[in-house]
């Protein structure tokens, strides 16, 4: 251990951990940020046209419309049967 670290007591019985330097937590943070950043970019590579749903609906007005028409009339048909 270096001079300046201490342990800090962590609740519940968990293990003891040293005391990270400001410098430290700031490279924490800054990797979880661009860890976050990473998984955005593939969630939005994943979702495909489902994530651009407004250009779908720009690229097939109508089928969007009918779409949604159909949609809430069965909503309607179920929802009136109870």
């Amino acid at each position: 251990m270096s001079a300046g670290s201490a342990l800090v007591k962590a609740p519940d019985g968990a293990p003891a951990r040293r005391a990270q330097t400001p410098a430290e937590v700031k490279a924490e943070l800054h990797a979880a940020r661009e860890k976050v950043k990473a998984r955005l970019v593939t969630l939005e590579g994943e979702l495909g046209a489902v994530g651009r749903w407004r250009e779908v609906v720009r690229r097939h007005p109508v089928l969007a419309v009918g779409g949604v028409f159909v949609a809430g009339y069965l909503l309607g048909r179920w929802w009136g049967r109870r």
